[in-house]
């Protein structure tokens, strides 16, 4: 679990880095607030996308897509309380990026790079691994039995009522 929420902050700091790192490279180091918080909608989505399950895994559109959504209202509620609570100065200089003295809930780097890693690691922590199957100590997988038992009598023969139902069986497919 350590080892997927590392890979979701991974993913999160990337996708949330590199976005802002666009707004800085289009002029915008200091993002007004509808450019931001549209920026934060983008980088939550892009999140939901492709952390955790991600949207080309088999079987997982409807859950990369709810994620999105729910990602890129996220990332606007996050990006609300970093410019209410982290309006501190960044501790290293930011210089090559942006000329004056940044502060690291309003700089768009550090923002959107922030609430992407947390988006990121709570969808990959969330998530459970591919394989759901059962496994022994020595790593097989368990299998489930395929064919069902049959009644018997006290016997222990097969009822009749059985053995039609599984002949029946076997004429259908």
């Amino acid at each position: 679990m350590l080892g997927r929420l590392s890979v979701g902050i991974v993913k999160g700091l990337l996708v949330g880095g590199l976005l802002g790192y666009a707004l800085v490279r289009l002029g915008s180091p200091t993002p007004p607030p509808i450019l931001a918080y549209l920026a934060a909608a983008v980088a939550g989505v892009l999140v939901g996308l492709i952390a955790g399950k991600p949207i080309w895994a088999d079987g997982a559109l409807v859950e990369a897509s709810t994620k999105a959504v729910v990602g890129g209202l996220l990332g606007a509620g996050i990006l609300a309380a970093e410019r209410t609570w982290l309006m501190i100065p960044a501790p290293i200089s930011l210089a090559p990026l942006v000329p004056e003295h940044a502060l690291i809930g309003g700089f768009a780097v550090t923002a959107l790079a922030f609430l992407a890693a947390v988006l990121g690691g709570f969808y990959e922590a969330d998530n459970s691994p591919s394989d759901s199957g059962t496994r022994r100590a020595s790593g097989t997988r368990l299998e489930a039995p395929r064919n069902r038992i049959a009644p018997t009598d006290r016997a222990g023969h097969e009822t009749e009522e059985a053995s039609q139902a599984e002949q029946k069986k076997r004429e259908r497919g």
